[in-house]
């Protein structure tokens, strides 16, 4: 906004370069454009001013279109992660650069500012009262989270007992197969109480039953970022989310899943496939379960960085990728790469996830499991319209040879 110290200010270099009106722009104090120096020039401070001379007791309110929209909130995500806002602030908020975020509703702990600018007019409140309002932009990026290596690896090193649950084995043999399907996750650090009912229908459904071998497929996507600056495995920009805390509430809740299985079957595998959200973070964390249970030797670990797996239950053919890739071509994919294990199936099955809806399909003489999520929908999946699907986990069971029932947890 114009006001008289700016008007004086343009006077006074009009009186010492003249109407160069590209130089004055680079001396001014703020920034105004060459063509909005000549107009306030042309308009009101000229000897022939086409407007009249300034009255500066007058109420100086926007009326340009783009100064009245300022005035209501704005938000921009911006490519290099960082976010822009414009907002109306009180006048205290100007005091820090944690009260300027604060009124911004962005947590310093959690976000760091790379700049702001703010101006201010005096407004009509009616009854001859006159406020002063404030306006402010700022640009925020999420703050980088230090990992600490060593601290991680000493962790390794000195595992804890992993979490356990106090179960009753049944007694006798079975022929019955388990498939934990865990797609799509996205622990954030505050997920695991969102999960607890499922996981406990899945422990009470397991704790009923004995089986002869078990898998639990680690899907992909079970953690929502990849990297310390909160961006996906190509670099998209998530919400901020509390790495050490999401690892926490990973570990509880795989952990007293494998417990439980391990509780109620004479042998358990665990396939670990790569994920779009969290490639490093998510085989990271498989190799940090299979640290814990390498004494253990009725579990195995299959977590080498292929994109597509398969397993074998009972003459069960069980294939898993994640499902961002290649899914065009799954049944000869796994037919080509797993000719073995195809031949020697009576029944054939893959599942995949990643659009965290749940769709089954007789895909070319094997069958397709998508598998649907409990994972509640963030910020870009409610403002694009992905919020229809049903928010469930899944368990299959297996004879020797063929699929026996779904359950929905």
């Amino acid at each position: 906004m114009w006001d008289k110290s700016l008007d004086d200010e343009l006077i006074e270099l009009i009186n010492e370069h003249g109407t160069k009106w590209k130089l004055l722009s680079e001396l001014f104090s703020v920034t105004k454009t060459p063509a909005a120096l000549r107009l306030r020039w042309q308009q009101y401070l000229s000897d022939n001013p086409t407007r009249g001379k300034p009255d500066y007791m007058q109420i100086q309110e926007p009326s340009n279109p783009i100064q009245i929209a300022i005035q209501n909130r704005k938000h921009q995500f911006n490519r290099d992660g960082s976010q822009t806002s414009e907002r109306l602030i009180p006048e205290s908020a100007l005091q820090t650069p944690e009260t300027l975020m604060q009124a911004f509703d962005y947590n310093p702990d959690m976000f760091e500012l790379v700049n702001s600018t703010a101006n201010y007019w005096d407004s009509n409140a009616g009854e001859g009262n006159v406020i002063t309002l404030y306006q402010a932009k700022v640009t925020v990026k999420p703050r980088k989270q230090a990992i600490d290596v060593e601290a991680m690896i000493k962790r390794l090193e000195d595992k804890r007992e992993p979490y356990r649950l106090n179960v009753v084995k049944e007694q006798g043999l079975s022929n019955r197969y388990l498939i934990v399907p865990s797609f799509d996750t996205h622990f954030d650090g505050k997920t695991f109480p969102k999960y607890r009912e499922s996981l406990e229908r899945t422990l009470s459904f397991i704790e009923r039953n004995h089986f002869k071998e078990s898998l639990l497929i680690l899907g992909g996507d079970i953690i929502n970022v990849d990297t310390v600056n909160q961006t996906t495995t190509r670099g998209t920009q998530q919400e901020t989310i509390d790495i050490t805390q999401a690892f926490d509430e990973m570990e509880q809740y795989y952990e007293t899943l494998i417990e439980a299985m391990l509780e109620q079957s004479n042998a358990v595998k665990v396939m670990q496939l790569n994920g779009n959200h969290d490639n490093t973070l998510g085989y990271a964390f498989a190799r940090i379960l299979k640290k814990a249970y390498s004494r253990n030797n009725r579990i195995t670990f299959d977590v080498d960085l292929k994109q597509r797996k398969a397993t074998m239950l009972g003459n069960n053919f069980i294939g898993g990728s994640h499902g961002d890739k290649g899914k065009k071509n799954y049944p000869m994919l796994f037919a080509t790469e797993y000719a073995e294990m195809w031949a020697e199936a009576t029944n054939r099955e893959y599942y995949t996830g990643h659009l965290h809806h749940e769709m089954t399909k007789d895909d070319g003489g094997i069958l397709h499991r998508q598998m649907p999520t409990m994972k509640e929908a963030d910020t870009w999946h409610t403002e694009n319209g992905f919020t229809m699907a049903s928010k469930r986990f899944q368990l299959v069971t297996y004879t020797d040879t063929t699929t026996e029932g779904v359950f929905y947890v």
